[in-house]
């Protein structure tokens, strides 16, 4: 079983003690075992040293955090960093901004103003915190926790618990579909939710907002009479769950969640709670029933079935059920890797699901033995187009786990084994990275030798990594698929083909813009709980350009979503992200291949370019998309069609018309084909 997968990469599992050898990160992961040079050697040797004294500096071990031991990390992890070494007043003024959002990460409690005066302090009051806090002495913050709960949450008290008033207010906002099409269009949607609110109304709008909505979501699935009562249940949850911590407890963790953060923002502090979240992404396979889920208020929705799990086999679950209960234990309001950890187990154990049945809306109680599950073919699909200038092979790529290059090879091979492809688009949208050492091996698939990405650590020592691996699995044109949610891995293996002239580009927009490397730090053997990731090394291109808070850019351009910069959502609109830079490149331009694909692309990309444009015009797919009243016209068309048709012909149906994107990449590769010179093909080779 997955879940819905959030921004980054998970790492692999590895003994503390090995850490100085085999020590890896979790965005982008590699070995320095594989490093057979006298700088990686001499940087192991560091770690060793720094996690030698970060055991030692252990206090006493403990099954929980204290100020005491998480103190006793600050040095270290100081150390570990790429670019931040010291707890100046900057630093500080970060920490305890981090604190606050750490307290009220949805902007639900706090207004603006209360959240600016939480962290407006004086330069002499900073220093004051950080000599404090490097002694252990955690005051400031506990007060900060206990005021935050005594005053800002208990105020709200009372505007929870009037919802029940509102009920027919929020039912008949909720069923109102002539208001729901125009919250759709955002144009008349006053509320930035990326912003804190300024007044108290606007955070009761707020409030009746998010209760409409959930309220939406449950009627897909429930009744009008049950859907309210989970939508109030939801929030009401949400609103007493810091009432019900134990806040000397949470005090420490927090900290030390601030104080990473603080650091940059890809380095963070995960507690136990989080590790199953850590260890299903990059899993090659597990031991579960078969199911891919995403969250609902009653628990998990199945979003799909992986084909050759317990779940298939057995029949009896579909996508859109609803999993309200794991062997009778509920799992309303329960984060997904909570949800995950309930459903997953031992291979041959049983387990018995709560399922709420979309086709029937009946409750059942469904029994299943848990077996492997092997990702791969859910993780890296593959399929063919035929088009007039040949067969085109199209490989969608989820993440950067671990032989997942191994796996686009055969996927390769399978598409090949009737007739050779003409071209292949390689699909990287949605996929937010994984082991560096993968996105090596996958950008090897298709270039002879050379320098796949150099990283260089907070001493400006850089080690390039080549393709180890003999012989290349595709010498045709080849389309790299992008868009902003394409990030670090997925930005390593589209930007060295791009170095090397090997593929063209295409997307909306550029990718993600993350460039910096992690490595994960177990505290298991201090006794503590979690991991610590933490930002290392910066990585760079071939030719010496990071991708940075930049990214990378298409060459050709398709229309397609972007997010919102003042959303937080994008590297460079992150908090105290790692500047970019660039380095002197090791991509030798003069090579014969390089110089005939490099020659190919600027000729022919512009042309590339003008016939995607035109064809994209006169595409009523892509026009949509910037139609939001057109675009959910068309929404409830195909929902309509997908209440009329039986689940079976759905299936047989054309999905891939659903994916302007991806079919326009494949008539970009027919373009491609058409114009792409045998030399270039015998160079390849």
């Amino acid at each position: 079983m997955t879940q819905t997968q959030r921004h980054g990469d998970l790492r692999k599992p590895m003994n503390f003690l090995n850490i100085p050898i085999i020590l890896t990160e979790r965005w982008n992961c590699r070995k320095d075992d594989d490093v057979p040079n006298l700088v990686a050697a001499r940087r192991s040797l560091l770690y060793l040293v720094l996690l030698a004294s970060l055991v030692m500096t252990s206090i006493r071990s403990a099954e929980k955090l204290t100020p005491d031991q998480v103190a006793a990390l600050l040095p270290q992890l100081f150390k570990l960093h790429l670019s931040e070494h010291e707890m100046n007043e900057a630093f500080t003024r970060r920490l305890v901004k981090q604190m606050v959002e750490q307290l009220d990460p949805a902007n639900t409690f706090l207004l603006k103003s209360e959240a600016e005066a939480m962290h407006s302090l004086s330069e002499k009051e900073l220093r004051t915190l950080a000599e404090k806090a490097l002694q252990g002495d955690f005051t400031f913050f506990q007060a900060m926790l206990k005021k935050f709960v005594a005053q800002q949450v208990k105020r709200d008290d009372a505007l929870y618990d009037a919802l029940d008033k509102k009920s027919d207010e929020i039912k008949a906002t909720g069923n109102d579909k002539e208001k729901e099409k125009k919250d759709a269009e955002d144009k008349e949607d006053d509320i930035k939710w990326a912003l804190r609110p300024e007044t108290h109304p606007e955070r009761e709008k707020r409030l009746m907002r998010t209760a409409v909505e959930l309220y939406r979501m449950n009627t897909s699935y429930l009744s009008e009479a049950e859907a309210l009562k989970l939508a109030l249940q939801t929030l009401r949850e949400e609103h007493g769950k810091w009432k019900k911590a134990d806040l000397d407890e949470e005090m420490p963790k927090l900290f030390l969640k601030s104080f990473m953060l603080a650091l940059d923002p890809h380095t963070e502090y995960f507690d136990a709670e989080d590790e199953e979240e850590f260890n299903t992404r990059l899993e090659r396979d597990f031991a579960g029933i078969g199911i891919q889920i995403r969250p609902c208020p009653l628990g998990a929705q199945v979003d799909d079935i992986i084909k050759g799990g317990p779940s298939e086999k057995s029949g009896k679950l579909a996508r859109g059920d609803q999993i309200i209960a794991v062997d009778h234990f509920s799992l309303a309001g329960l984060p997904i890797n909570k949800v995950v950890r309930h459903i997953k187990g031992l291979k041959g154990t049983e387990v018995k699901l709560t399922v709420l049945k979309k086709a029937t809306h009946a409750t059942e109680v469904i029994t299943l033995v848990r077996d492997t599950i092997n990702l791969a073919d859910m993780r890296v699909k593959g399929k063919k187009f035929e088009t007039p200038a040949g067969t085109v092979g199209y490989i969608a790529v989820q993440a950067f786990y671990e032989g997942v290059h191994n796996d686009v090879g055969d996927r390769l091979k399978e598409l090949e084994a009737d007739k050779a492809l003409a071209g292949v688009v390689l699909d990287l949208r949605y996929n937010a990275g994984g082991y560096l050492e993968e996105a090596v091996g996958l950008a090897g698939l298709f270039i002879t030798s050379g320098p796949i990405v150099g990283e260089q650590d907070g001493s400006k020592r850089i080690h390039w990594t080549k393709d180890e691996e003999e012989g290349v699995a595709y010498t045709g044109p080849l389309i790299v698929l992008v868009n902003q949610f394409s990030a670090s891995a997925s930005e390593i293996v589209a930007g060295a083909l791009k170095d090397y002239g090997r593929a063209v580009i295409v997307g909306p927009t550029g990718t993600y813009g993350k460039g910096t490397v992690q490595r994960v730090i177990p505290l298991a053997p201090l006794n503590l709980p979690g991991d610590i990731k933490i930002t290392t090394h910066q990585y760079f291109l071939a030719s010496g350009d990071s991708v940075q808070l930049k990214g990378v850019e298409p060459d050709v351009v398709i229309p397609g979503a972007k997010l919102m910069e003042d959303a937080g959502m994008l590297e460079r609109s992150t908090e105290n992200p790692i500047p970019w830079r660039r380095i002197k490149g090791s991509l030798d331009k003069g090579r014969q291949d390089v110089k005939n694909w490099t020659e190919w692309r600027t000729k022919n990309v512009a042309l590339l370019q003008q016939k995607s444009t035109e064809r994209v015009a006169n595409n009523p797919e892509f026009t949509d998309i910037a139609d939001p009243v057109k675009r959910q016209e068309r929404l409830e068309a195909q929902k309509t069609l997908s209440e009329r048709l039986k689940a079976d012909e759905l299936e047989a149906g054309d999905k891939d018309g659903k994916d302007p994107q991806a079919m326009e990449a494949v008539a970009i590769a027919q373009d491609m084909i058409e114009n792409w010179p045998a030399a270039a093909k015998h160079a390849a080779k």
